[in-house]
């Protein structure tokens, strides 16, 4: 029986290691130093844009910005290295791009669709969220061997907060009223749940092992961990916690190689990257009512009206939330390395 090896799925291709620190920034120890309990929140709707884009990147550095309605890339951003992660601001207007092993942070502006702002830090990095006024941007990575999460002010994006959480952090999602932050521990077995208010750690959730991706439900009672099997060509599976008790509440099986997650309506959509599917959970029964046949990587949900953007090798699928039917396929005009994230504007 052969086990899994890489313990992260690959979202990112090639083997993932710890790297020398090299962007400039200052030590754990002093990034701790000064750093001040979180402001009271206020929750600024996002805006909705005029058109959907899709925004999309992978490890050739290239941010490629796609008109969904005209089915066409309008413009292609060079943040400069591999990029791990990609959210945007509730506005919609500006992009952070995560180039994780160069511990920096592309600041792209949509309009203008050039980096206006490098923030740099001395950790490498893997995925980040906004909360939800658009105040802050939370980072997940490791500095000096440690889990950590940088809050960054997004006005000055200068660094507000320094959180440790467990080994290797991957994925990281936040409530909708921007409470708390759910973090995954990839080589800790455990969600670290974060109070952005006090910017203090208040729950470590044991999960099981291999933990990947997480997404919360848009109600912000549920969070969702996916899981790879330590088995090769065995079912990955999916971890809910409720979070009101921040107690595992169900365990789903879902496809091989489970990694990505999104939540649309009553709808979870799980990215499996060994056998090339998607599995789609109806979330009020956790079981599995359908299954997509696509290699597809990133996913994220459109705010507007829940149709499902999947990043592909090479293209963005997209999905009809309501049907589960693929409406549209979208070249994205490249023959270099492969698609690995994606988000939605709009």
């Amino acid at each position: 029986m052969r086990l899994v090896t890489t313990t992260r799925c690959q979202r990112r291709l090639g083997a993932r290691r710890l790297r020398a620190l090299v962007a400039a920034g200052v030590a754990l120890a002093m990034l701790t130093a000064g750093v001040v309990a979180e402001q009271p929140l206020q929750i600024r709707p996002a805006v909705s844009a005029a058109a959907v884009h899709a925004l999309v990147a992978g490890e050739n550095g290239e941010l490629r910005i796609v008109d969904v309605a005209a089915g066409q890339v309008t413009a292609v951003v060079d943040t400069g290295a591999p990029v791990t992660g990609l959210t945007l601001s509730p506005d919609g207007r500006t992009a952070y791009v995560i180039n994780g092993w160069a511990g920096t942070v592309a600041v792209v502006d949509l309009d203008s669709a050039s980096v206006v702002k490098r923030i740099r830090v001395k950790a490498e990095l893997d995925s980040a969220v906004v909360r939800p006024d658009g105040k802050r941007l939370y980072l997940s990575g490791t500095a000096n061997g440690q889990g950590v999460v940088l809050g960054f002010d997004t006005a000055t994006n200068s660094l507000a907060a320094v959180m440790q959480v467990g080994a290797t952090p991957t994925g990281i999602a936040i409530t909708p009223d921007g409470r708390h932050l759910y973090v995954v521990n990839n080589q800790g077995a455990s969600v670290t749940v974060i109070d952005t208010r006090i910017a203090t750690v208040t729950r470590t959730v044991p999960v099981d092992v291999l933990p990947q991706y997480v997404a919360v439900s848009p109600d912000g009672a549920f969070t969702y961990v996916s899981h790879t099997s330590r088995l090769a060509n065995t079912n990955g599976s999916v971890t809910v916690i409720d979070n009101r008790t921040n107690q595992v509440a169900a365990r789903i099986p879902v496809g091989v190689g489970a990694c990505e997650l999104a939540v649309g309506g009553d709808r979870l959509y799980v990215t499996n990257l060994q056998d090339g599917t998607v599995s789609v959970v109806d979330t009020a029964t956790r079981r599995v009512v359908q299954t997509l046949v696509l290699t597809v990587r990133g996913i994220a949900v459109s705010p507007q009206d829940h149709s499902v953007y999947f990043a592909g090798p090479r293209s963005v699928a997209v999905v009809d939330g309501g049907t589960g039917q693929l409406t549209s396929t979208i070249d994205l005009a490249t023959n270099d390395k492969p698609a690995t994230v994606i988000a939605v504007a709009g």
